[in-house]
């Protein structure tokens, strides 16, 4: 991905003066050829948007540890492109930035070194599911945070297994607690790389049914992993419609079918996936004559 020096031959990338412009940063072993990548970009199309999906595959598929340490180059050259596209008219006002796990982090790169060069922060930065292993123990400077842009918000579906679980953004959002997601498939478990993807799953699906994808205010992380927050009546959306006069932790309920959003039936702890699995199995008793 690049942009050409002089703007009078630029490739007809679309309206970079007057239309909002988001560029989508692929994770780990991802490509912008790959469903997500593309489902995605063809949403925020859809929506009026000039969409950028960055290619990394060439650098993103050796062994995890070197992958990471190359998220720091990458984001450098990442937040280069973001300054080229503010000299040929993009606002950062207009500029939103979605990263799907190392992806995250290398555009939180990416919009520090935007601030670093022209004083200014990017207008949103979204994480889906930043990658945990290798920066869970780091400082706000090494990773997504939410000093990186203007406003920041993250979903998290895999907390303990290729997920973080520490609230990073202006808005966090637990899907399901954050740490596992229902399967499609009844009382077979979404694991590690299943619950992970998920979160681009949920991104893509927020775009496309805006206001569907409903959170209830928690008070601590903890609270959102276990579902403890359905006492508070303060509620925010996934996806572009996201509040961020209402900052804070917030645990979201799905159902285990695409699309997965729940609208306000997600609002009601009864509908809780986990707990009412466990209802149906407990329903089906076989030793009752």
């Amino acid at each position: 991905m690049s942009v050409q020096e002089n703007p009078s031959t630029m490739p007809p990338y679309g309206d970079l003066k007057n239309k909002k412009t988001v560029i989508y940063a692929v994770g780990f072993i991802d490509s912008s050829a790959f469903p997500f990548s593309q489902a995605i970009g063809t949403s925020y199309s859809k929506r009026g948007y000039n969409v950028f999906i960055s290619e990394t595959l060439a650098f993103l598929t050796y062994i995890y540890p070197k992958s990471v340490r190359l998220v720091r180059f990458i984001g450098k050259k990442m937040g280069e492109f973001l300054v080229k596209l503010n000299e040929l008219g993009v606002e950062p006002a207009n500029l939103e930035l979605v990263g799907a796990s190392l992806g995250a982090h290398e555009l939180g790169y990416a919009a520090k070194h935007f601030f670093q060069a022209t004083g200014k922060k990017v207008s949103r930065l979204t994480g889906l599911d930043p990658a945990g292993p290798c920066f869970r123990s780091l400082g706000p400077e090494d990773k997504l945070w939410k000093t990186d842009a203007e406003q920041v918000d993250v979903v998290h579906t895999n907390i303990d297994g290729f997920g973080i679980a520490e609230a990073l953004g202006h808005i966090d959002i637990y899907a399901n607690g954050g740490e596992f997601q229902p399967s499609d498939i009844p009382y077979i478990p979404c694991l590690v790389i299943c619950s992970h993807v998920r979160s681009m799953i949920y991104w893509w699906q927020a775009i496309e049914h805006p206001k569907k994808f409903i959170a209830v205010k928690c008070d601590t992380v903890q609270e959102a992993r276990f579902a403890q927050c359905f006492n508070n009546t303060e509620t925010n959306y996934l996806g572009v419609e996201a509040q961020f006069d209402k900052p804070g932790i917030y645990y979201m309920a799905t159902n285990n079918e695409f699309p997965y959003y729940m609208g306000k039936e997600g609002l009601k702890e009864e509908n809780e996936i986990y707990k009412a699995v466990v209802r149906r199995i407990n329903s089906d008793d076989g030793f009752v004559a």
